[in-house]
């Protein structure tokens, strides 16, 4: 989970098109841009009312516009980060969606996420910078940096092209609202200054999926910066956002004990409901454009009582059932001490995952659109 995570517990730090159809959508496009800023050139989404995506979606399941918009057909992608696709035999299918984590200045891919392409999985990727060394947002804005990110999103592209991936996913700067690990690359203000610029980079090379290439934008955030209204200080604007996306976690109480230096091993606080670390994320996206949602890193601690986990999970399954906005959800197997969330020795969790991965509409696939 990035909000605690930036020493690199995954083992793996690596890293649509869908045109306007109608006057009237590319008009609610046009008023879309008031919610928020973007960058002169870039692509224009083809939001459209609620009515015309409803038309424009009808005999389609689970909201099809929006999965167009999404560039997602057949359900919501069931995915996690890249240890949990080491796992998939244990789930018995492969994931529809791998999470990885680049940093800005390392070359795209290598051999793991290369096989995990190959095998058909697209990504999430995260385009990171870390302060002291990496460069600041303004420098990223001014263009100091153009030259490697062009690099890196050719890249991508390429890697989609190359393992025939419609739809792969890009975001800058995941969790933008931690200040322990961003206040040094600079403010709110200026981080949306360096993603309209580096989503103009992508643009401008037609690199977009709605500019002719495969690539898609979401805008991660913790849960707690939609629950206590800070997301609205890092959004970039529905012109430069596909989706937009949340890390959020049934800690247990372990970031408490972490502070406190007390010992931790099985949660120690009753569970928190996934409606609550995720339902702020909905109405954000569904005033914001009306988006889709990305559930972009998800997990729980184990407890004594192994039927809490294994409730939580068919709690998860329920919410993203219920809320046909989302698109995706990572499931988050890894770990920052003392909070465990990995679920390969536990065979109840593990099933009421694998449970969760086969439902019929948890089959989702990158699409083109």
């Amino acid at each position: 989970m990035c909000q605690e995570r930036r020493s690199g517990a995954s083992p793996a730090r690596r890293p649509r098109p869908w045109r306007a159809v109608s006057a009237a959508v590319a008009g609610m496009a046009v008023l879309a841009a008031a919610s928020g800023g973007c960058s002169a050139g870039s692509g224009q989404h083809s939001n459209g009312s609620r009515a015309s995506r409803s038309a424009q979606g009808a005999g389609q399941s689970r909201g099809g516009a929006m999965r167009a918009l999404a560039g997602v057909r057949g359900g919501v992608m069931f995915g996690g980060d890249v240890p949990l696709a080491t796992a998939e035999s244990k789930l018995g299918r492969k994931l529809a969606i791998v999470r990885v984590y680049d940093h800005l200045g390392h070359r795209f891919g290598g051999p793991q996420i290369n096989r995990i392409m190959a095998g058909g999985s697209t990504l999430l990727v995260s385009l990171d910078t870390l302060p002291p060394r990496g460069p600041s947002y303004a420098a990223i804005a001014a263009g100091r940096e153009d030259a490697v990110i062009r690099s890196w999103l050719h890249e991508v592209e390429q890697s989609a092209v190359k393992y025939h991936l419609p739809a792969i996913y890009v975001t800058f700067e995941h969790e933008a609202d931690v200040p322990s690990h961003h206040r040094e690359l600079g403010t709110p203000a200026q981080f949306v200054q360096a993603w309209d610029h580096i989503h103009q980079l992508a643009a401008s090379a037609h690199l977009n999926w709605n500019d002719g290439g495969r690539i898609h934008w979401v805008f991660i955030l913790t849960h707690f910066a939609y629950n206590d209204g800070q997301a609205g200080q890092f959004w970039p604007g529905t012109h430069e956002v596909d989706i937009v996306g949340a890390d959020g976690y049934n800690t247990g109480g372990c970031r408490a004990a972490r502070s406190s230096h007390a010992h931790f091993t099985t949660g120690q606080t009753p569970p928190v409901t996934p409606a609550s670390l995720f339902t702020g994320l909905v109405r954000f996206a569904a005033s914001h454009g009306s988006l889709p949602v990305f559930i972009a890193e998800w997990g729980s601690v184990a407890y004594r009582n192994a039927n809490i986990r294994v409730n939580w999970i068919h709690q998860m399954q329920a919410f993203v059932q219920a809320n046909p906005e989302i698109t995706a959800a990572l499931y988050w197997n890894s770990q920052v001490p003392p909070c465990n969330y990995i679920l390969n020795n536990s065979a109840t969790s593990l099933s009421a995952l694998a449970g969760m991965a086969h439902a019929p509409d948890m089959q989702g696939k990158p699409a083109a659109t």
